[in-house]
């Protein structure tokens, strides 16, 4: 923890929802010195009780309105499937709660647009549990290509996808709990192609459909005004790559699996640029010979066309850092993360929407 982290004004947390990723997100609460997780609400008493005495929350509360009403809760984490989230999240914003909202923020771009609505009517914090974005190994990928030396980016292929079991009530395959591929994994290439890219002006997309008619797995093709493509993917039934390359003129970085949560950035150099049609022999230069020599290459960094992986670990589970976003935000009187402000998280949600639509075609 640095000292800037472990400065952090305390904050009283509600975890709204008691599902396999609240009791991550509570992990990842336990390494931030000034975070108090004070309450947790459930629509069942009981699971409400199960998950404080498993998570050391103080309180329990038997209803998600009784959550929000806590005083000691200064922001609500929801956590809940995504089909709730609006509704959950126009909840806290309306008991005066800032909101961190896991992904995906809502079902579609009409409820997002809502829930923004009320925050900045409230002047409320707000943000997308996006915890990719946070992740150290993940902003340094995204601050290597902002500086511009490996040239301007120009391509990205993404994926993410691990087999999943089709469960009895799970939500993954359930087309009424909002399952499927691009919204349970896509999402996360989606949002990375959208901070290197911004929004895309064509958008082609296939799809495979389950016996439940949600997306198994899908394929997302974007183009962007710049000329910048992306090739992204998201599969519940096969094992991906689950990361990401960004190809710029000058090199490339590959962020290590799982894309979610990675902690590792490969960047390689690329050789000179290719040039099309005859060119005159000429004598090798000084600077030729120099580039040549193996030794002052290796000086220089690293020989073209080899990678160089860095190891970047994050702090606890991972979603620690999204948690200390949130609580500097916080501190300083932001009512969004200048990392991943609501802007964002709807211009995804509008890339979703337009994504599925291609399906109906």
């Amino acid at each position: 923890m640095s000292r800037g982290e472990a400065l952090l004004r305390p904050a009283g947390w509600g975890i709204l929802g008691t599902g396999t990723v609240a009791r991550e997100f509570a992990a990842g609460l336990g390494h931030i010195p000034a975070a108090r997780l004070v309450a947790v609400g459930s629509r069942d008493l009981a699971t409400a009780q199960a998950f404080a005495a498993f998570s050391g929350a103080v309180r329990a509360h038997g209803s998600y309105e009784a959550l929000v009403a806590d005083p000691a809760v200064d922001v609500v984490y929801i956590a809940t499937p995504h089909v709730f989230h609006h509704q959950h999240c126009l909840l806290a914003l309306q008991a005066g709660k800032a909101v961190l909202c896991e992904k995906p923020f809502a079902s579609d771009a009409g409820e997002a647009r809502e829930v923004a609505a009320l925050a900045k009517q409230k002047n409320l914090f707000c943000m997308e549990a996006m915890w990719m974005h946070f992740v150290p190994a993940m902003r340094y990928a995204i601050d290597r290509v902002a500086t511009g030396d490996l040239g301007p980016a120009r391509m990205l292929m993404a994926d993410f996808g691990v087999p999943t079991v089709v469960e009895r009530g799970g939500r993954f395959f359930s087309a009424e709990l909002g399952g499927g591929a691009l919204m349970d994994r896509g999402v996360y290439p989606l949002a990375l192609a959208w901070r290197l890219f911004g929004r895309p002006d064509q958008v082609e997309s296939v799809a495979s459909l389950a016996a439940t008619g949600v997306d198994e797995q899908c394929a997302i093709a974007l183009r962007y005004p710049g000329g910048e493509l992306a090739t992204l993917s998201a599969t519940l039934t096969g094992y991906a790559a689950n990361q990401a390359v960004i190809t710029c003129s000058g090199g490339r970085l590959t962020i290590g699996e799982p894309l979610c949560r990675p902690d590792r950035v490969a960047v390689a150099r690329a050789p000179v640029a290719l040039r099309g049609g005859a060119q005159p022999i000429r004598q090798p230069s000084l600077k030729d010979r120099i580039r040549a020599n193996p030794v002052l290459r290796r000086l220089r960094g690293f020989l073209p066309g080899r990678e160089r992986t860095q190891r970047i670990p994050y702090l606890g589970n991972g979603y620690t850092h999204e948690a200390i976003e949130v609580m500097r935000c916080l501190a300083a009187g932001e009512t969004q993360s200048a990392v991943w402000p609501l802007e964002h998280t709807l211009g995804v949600m509008d890339t979703l929407d337009r994504v599925r639509a291609c399906w109906r075609h």
